[in-house]
């Protein structure tokens, strides 16, 4: 179980190429902008294409240009904050979050679990 990215994504002025395995420890993404932080997480998040290679998680193929798979961000249940103001500016920090939650039962996502949860920052 683990990690493994193996993709690359070309565009004008750029290319991302990228090999990397990981098991279950926490890993970061450091570099300098324009690197190609944002898209790594796009790419594995499924928000970008790569042209070609392979990105699984925990045994679960997300992308494989061989085999011709692409799963839909939808189904990938990766999460993912954006650097910028990406967020519903209507919203709450703690509705924000549990608007991602998605279908998660409401017993576990009720407002007030999610509001104590989350006390010091609405």
């Amino acid at each position: 179980m683990g990690l493994l990215i193996d993709i690359t994504k070309k565009l004008p002025g750029f290319k991302l190429q990228i090999n990397l395995t990981c098991g279950q420890e926490i890993i970061g993404v450091l570099g300098a902008s324009g690197s190609g932080k944002s898209m790594l997480l796009n790419s594995v998040a499924g928000l970008i294409k790569p042209d070609k290679g392979k990105i699984v998680l925990d045994d679960v193929t997300f992308f494989d240009s061989v085999n011709k798979i692409n799963i839909p961000p939808r189904d990938r249940k990766i999460g993912y904050l954006f650097q910028n103001y990406a967020m519903f500016p209507h919203l709450t920090v703690a509705e924000n979050i549990a608007f991602g939650l998605g279908k998660i039962p409401k017993n576990r996502t009720g407002k007030k679990s999610r509001m104590s949860f989350w006390n010091g920052f609405t």
